[in-house]
């Protein structure tokens, strides 16, 4: 029978990837059917019965990604399309990093189903933004002085939640390999029951081409990988050797651009202010120059070889960094962080710090960086947050 062999052979792949079977005691049961569950392509009704579409949340040639509603709880599926290329089992290696992973500021795998040639994931939690579209919405004409402020303010509080989320990873000998803005979820929380000071939280995510090893020396590997050249560490973009210290300079990166960004609204400085922002005087530079990135992305673009890419413009993005009065942005338990950027994005791998030492430069732990992964929450009825 065609469809038990079908069966059979997921639940080979599963097997092969330590996601099945599943201990009863912590098993997402989503579908009735297991954590793990396969549906033939004429179950689709049943299947949309239990998982109710809501929203388009993005899309790239080989997945579709939308938030559906599971027994009222909003989750993000990722439907990948599976073909010779990228096989089932290239594909669930995502899921396989993400079972393994527990925290607080790591998306969180609640299951897979396959239909077809179709493998979908599902995560928790969905979130508004990714942190490149948080800093593109950064616009104070759009929005209160009051939510702006907030914003700005997790904004230079997720350097800290960002390093220890890396710390994490890699103290499970786990490689994310692409960092980047896009694969940083921004979580509004005021209306959840996670208990912060923030209003806004931040989850890595993206884990289609990370690699998880047994020991550390195993995390240093060479040979082709797919990345994004923009945020690539140089030893990535050349195919040397890499290792842990890669993700580190992916990090840097993305600091960086926040660092740019919380830099272009920053008050000129005034002992007296009791803030570091100022709203109007944003709202006026905002009308006559749009991108708060932009005199990081000149940097990039002013490359005499036209490579916009940070590593090779680490001099001259370090240069800018030694411009920015840190003191005056972040909070003092996050400028041991901030003043670590340049050795972050150093060219040689064995000069840039590792994730524990920034972790351990942070004095004061934030109560979001000290938890498990989220609980799982019932949806808003109208499945969305208001800000």
């Amino acid at each position: 029978d065609i469809d038990e062999n079908r069966d059979d052979e997921y639940s080979k792949l599963l097997q092969s990837k330590k996601l099945w079977p599943v201990d009863p005691m912590v098993e997402k049961d989503w579908s009735g059917r297991g954590q793990h569950a396969e549906f033939k392509t004429h179950e689709k009704k049943l299947l949309d019965d239990i998982l109710n579409v809501q929203d388009l949340l993005g899309s790239t040639s080989t997945a579709v990604v939308q938030s559906v509603k599971c027994k009222r709880i909003l989750l993000a599926r990722k439907t990948i399309r599976c073909n010779r290329y990228l096989t089932k089992d290239k594909a669930i290696e995502e899921v396989a990093h993400l079972s393994r992973l527990k925290h607080s500021h790591v998306v969180q795998v609640i299951g897979t189903y396959t239909m077809g040639t179709e493998l979908s994931i599902l995560m928790y939690p969905v979130a508004e933004h990714n942190l490149e579209t948080f800093i593109q919405d950064l616009d104070p004409r759009n929005q209160s002085e009051l939510v702006w402020t907030r914003k700005l303010v997790a904004l230079g509080a997720f350097f800290g939640c960002l390093v220890h989320a890396v710390e994490y990873l890699h103290s499970n000998m786990t490689k994310h390999m692409d960092l980047k803005p896009k694969n940083i979820l921004v979580r509004h929380i005021r209306y959840s029951a996670i208990s912060s000071v923030l209003e806004y939280k931040v989850y890595i995510a993206d884990f289609g081409i990370s690699r998880s090893y047994d020991t550390l020396d195993d995390t240093e590997t060479d040979g082709p990988t797919m990345f994004t050249r923009k945020y690539a560490a140089p030893e990535v973009v050349d195919r040397q050797k890499r290792g842990l210290s890669a993700d580190i300079f992916s990090l840097g990166c993305v600091f960086a651009e926040i660092g740019a960004t919380l830099d272009y609204f920053q008050r000129s400085f005034d002992p007296a202010s009791s803030t570091r922002f100022d709203y109007e005087t944003a709202k006026i530079r905002t009308t006559n120059d749009l991108d708060h990135l932009q005199k990081l992305q000149d940097i990039l673009d002013s490359n005499e070889y036209g490579d916009r890419s940070y590593q090779a413009n680490i001099d001259a993005v370090c240069e800018f960094l030694g411009e920015i009065r840190w003191d005056h942005l972040v909070s003092r338990f996050v400028t041991q962080i901030t003043s670590e950027i340049p050795r972050m994005i150093s060219k040689d791998p064995l000069n840039r710090p590792s994730a524990t030492s920034l972790a351990l430069s942070r004095n004061i732990l934030l109560q979001c960086c000290q938890s498990g992964s989220d609980p799982l929450e019932a949806a808003p009825l109208d499945s969305t947050n208001q800000e």
